[in-house]
């Protein structure tokens, strides 16, 4: 990611949104200050604007665009839509808006919750496949407690386990919220660390102040698959608390916790539709495809009774597709639109006609949450595309190789 730069910032976002977001804030603007100006002329109005505001207002805005500066790329918007439980109205207005940043601004302004959700879901995505990330599973398919009597237990039992035998016991604080695109149920711990003298400047000069700094783990629970994903520096002697004091108070169960070779696939993601991203390179017509779509899935419910439903559609590429086809049967109950997982999914590529006359031949991948794929029964260059499309609508995570190339 860029440094944060608020002149930057200032050039991407159009006025209207800056107008919005100012407003918000209860800015004053003086009435000479104008709207309309040209990009270039706008921007540097708006950056002189901000540092003639007052200390305190000017120190809360240029935090508040360091967060947006962070939520400003593909995974941040990711992390955004996850955050979101029912998005039709985030979706409909990201379509009219100019770029990330400037859809970061708006959420912040009309969603602030859901920016606030953000933050913390991306935290976590970014540790994952990292040195601090571990996968396991507990081989439980149980719904989450929001008790808050459970939630405190395990606060309790997670600052007994990470205070140090000799001192003061650290405070913790526990966070849930569900990842609403890839079937996740979140789970934020912030531990209190060493304290810290600060050495800070303020209007008198500088001073000196002991501070509680918090340290952050994360866990994702699927409970579709009972695959769990912890993010944390400690090794093993911090993970594995995580995941047994978690599955002990928040799941009702005692869990012994194993590894897991193959990755997941994050099938939640294709929910609102197969197109590639503003940031995919793949040319769907060099590789001679006329349609992509999702033919079949099978949808679990994440709330009691637990049950699964089947949605499938004609293998005819002029047929509609799963999605389509589910919310003109179910507009009211749409399967897509409520409270369950996409746990299997079959994608049907349609590639053109070798010669006229002839059919075009057609490439399935089939896809379960727990990561089983027939990716390795494809031929190399089937396989390459498959992967590179899974990967483009973030269904699937980098490998570590490509982590280390790009860390």
């Amino acid at each position: 990611m860029t440094a944060f730069n608020p002149r930057h910032l200032a050039r991407q976002v159009p006025a209207s949104t800056w107008q919005a977001y100012l407003s918000s804030r209860s800015i004053a603007i003086p009435e000479s200050f104008d709207w309309s100006a040209e990009e270039k002329a706008f921007s540097d109005a708006l950056i002189t604007l901000l540092e003639e505001l007052e200390p305190d207002q000017q120190a809360l805005l240029h935090a508040e665009l360091r967060h947006v500066h962070a939520l400003a790329t593909q995974k941040g918007i990711d992390a955004i839509l996850n955050a979101s439980d029912n998005d039709a109205a985030i979706r409909e207005d990201f379509g009219k808006l100019r770029n990330h940043a400037e859809r970061a601004l708006w959420v912040l302004v009309n969603w602030p919750t859901t920016f606030m959700t953000a933050e913390a879901l991306l935290q976590f995505d970014l540790g994952v496949g990292k040195r601090s990330w571990k996968r396991q599973a507990i081989k439980v398919t149980e719904p989450v407690s929001r008790e808050a009597a459970d939630i405190e237990g395990l606060q309790a039992a997670l600052s007994e386990v990470l205070s140090k035998r000799k001192g003061p016991r650290r405070a913790c604080h526990v966070d849930v919220c569900d990842r609403h695109l890839d079937g996740g149920v979140q789970i934020s711990v912030y531990v209190e660390d060493d304290p810290n003298d600060l050495v800070e400047f303020v209007e008198e000069g500088m001073r000196r102040r002991t501070t509680r700094p918090a340290t952050n783990l994360a866990l994702v629970y699927f409970p579709a698959s009972g695959i769990v994903d912890t993010v944390g520096r400690g090794g093993a002697k911090v993970h594995q608390p995580l995941v047994t004091l978690f599955a002990r108070h928040l799941l009702k169960q005692e869990v012994k916790p194993e590894a897991v070779k193959q990755p997941m696939f994050y099938l939640n993601r294709l929910r609102h539709g197969l197109d590639l991203p503003e940031d995919s390179d793949i040319d769907l017509a060099a590789h001679g495809i006329n349609r992509i779509r999702l033919r079949r899935a099978r949808l679990r419910s994440t709330k009691a009774p637990v049950c699964d439903f089947w949605v499938g559609v004609p293998a005819d590429q002029s047929e509609p597709c799963a999605l389509t086809a589910s919310s003109a049967h179910l507009k009211d109950h749409d399967l897509f639109r409520g409270p369950f997982n996409i746990v299997e999914a079959l994608i049907s590529i349609y590639f053109a006609p070798a010669e006229v006359g002839k059919r075009g031949r057609v490439l399935n991948i089939d896809l379960k949450q727990s990561g089983i794929s027939n990716l390795q029964d494809m031929g190399e260059e089937d396989a390459k595309l498959a992967e590179s499309l899974l990967r483009a609508w973030r269904v699937s995570e980098p490998t570590e190789v490509e982590l280390a190339l790009v860390a």
